[in-house]
């Protein structure tokens, strides 16, 4: 029987919910004889429904004698929306579990495991690691630092500019660029941009892409809270509303923000720190962020090496001014050692245009 796999073939049926299981992993799990053929298998579609093994298992009273369960993902061995799948394969009797990835969760993080052991189960735990551990980024940046996964996205000239300089930016890159990054949108629970990008674009931050999925929350970093009513922001309550502001906001700003619908929260230093905010969004449960601008924020981002993962949108075109803003803003380097880092991961043409995406 090859291991590895049967496990990619899990790993496969886990990303069947991809985007769609936030604030959960990605799990697949497949139940074999001991020749490795497939008796029955399942996956996590979506967070409150059944876990992987409940999908692969739940028609069993009792498995097969010498069946095999692989799982990406160690069972669970705490109570949450449902019982622990620990017991569950205790309960239909497996005799064997092959595990990819032990589940970085304190909560969980080798219990479920030793759960196993301790009931005399054979685990066998590491089978395609770092594959496994490849799909669950968001989950696993959620538990272990209790932060959103953070994507930038920019769409640039050859450059490097995200407008010319009289601000002229519609539309740099192709339509079908524009679709990409509303499917990006999509596979984001939120949404952020600074305060001039608000005044300058007036962006829906809503995802058309999907528009019958839920709406991503619509988060504003403006320090002052002085924001236009007459922008889609304030005027849409389409979906949740946070905005991000300092300790000048005054209370009438406030009571007004709030009447409108829109969360406040305010720092106690004049531009709140990303990471900060980033551990607010967390408290409220929100798993992803996908950052479109502007210029200024993006630096924030960067600067305080908040940022997971960049999507840059590269039209072929040259703005050529050097008073044309760039889509990183001023990270005020002065020497290469300074850089920030990412590591190319994909380019794909669409359209025109090319996609760059890269990660830490």
């Amino acid at each position: 029987m090859n291991n590895e796999a049967i496990m990619r073939q899990a790993i496969a049926l886990a990303l069947k919910a991809q985007f769609k299981t936030a604030p959960n992993p990605l799990v697949g799990a497949i139940l074999t004889d001991r020749q490795g053929k497939i008796l029955s298998q399942g996956y996590h579609r979506k967070s409150g429904l059944p876990h992987a093994e409940v999908e692969a298992l739940g028609n069993y009273k009792s498995v097969p004698e010498d069946s095999v369960l692989f799982v990406t993902l160690e069972p669970c061995a705490h109570f949450g929306k449902t019982p622990p799948c620990a017991d569950l394969i205790l309960e239909k009797k497996v005799k064997k579990v092959i595990i990819g990835q032990r589940d970085p969760n304190p909560k969980v993080n080798g219990k479920g495991i030793q759960r196993l052991l301790d009931a005399g189960i054979e685990v066998l735990s590491g089978v395609c690691q770092k594959e496994c551990e490849a799909i669950n980024p968001v989950y696993i940046k959620n538990v272990t630092r209790n932060l959103p996964y953070v994507s930038i996205k920019s769409a640039i000239s050859l450059d490097g500019k995200i407008a010319t300089a009289s601000g002229e930016s519609k539309w740099i890159t192709g339509p079908q660029a524009r679709e990409r990054g509303h499917l990006l949108r999509s596979q984001h629970q939120s949404i952020a941009v600074g305060k001039n990008t608000l005044e300058a674009d007036d962006p829906r931050l809503d995802n058309r892409a999907e528009p019958k999925a839920d709406q991503p929350v619509r988060v504003v970093f403006a320090s002052s809270g002085d924001i236009s009513e007459q922008s889609h922001y304030f005027k849409s309550a389409l979906s949740p509303r946070i905005l991000f502001g300092g300790p000048e906001i005054s209370k009438d700003k406030i009571n007004q923000l709030e009447s409108n619908g829109i969360d406040i929260i305010q720092s106690e230093t004049p531009m709140p720190g990303i990471e900060w905010a980033l551990r607010k969004l967390h408290e409220k449960g929100i798993s992803s962020l996908l950052v479109e601008g502007g210029s200024r924020l993006v630096a924030s981002f960067l600067k305080e090496k908040m940022a997971d993962r960049l999507y840059l949108f590269m039209a072929p075109k040259i703005i050529g001014s050097q008073k044309a803003l760039g889509w990183t803003g001023e990270l005020g380097f002065t020497s290469l050692e300074e850089a920030f880092a990412f590591r190319f991961e994909n380019f794909e043409q669409i359209g025109d245009d090319l996609l760059i995406t890269a990660v830490i």
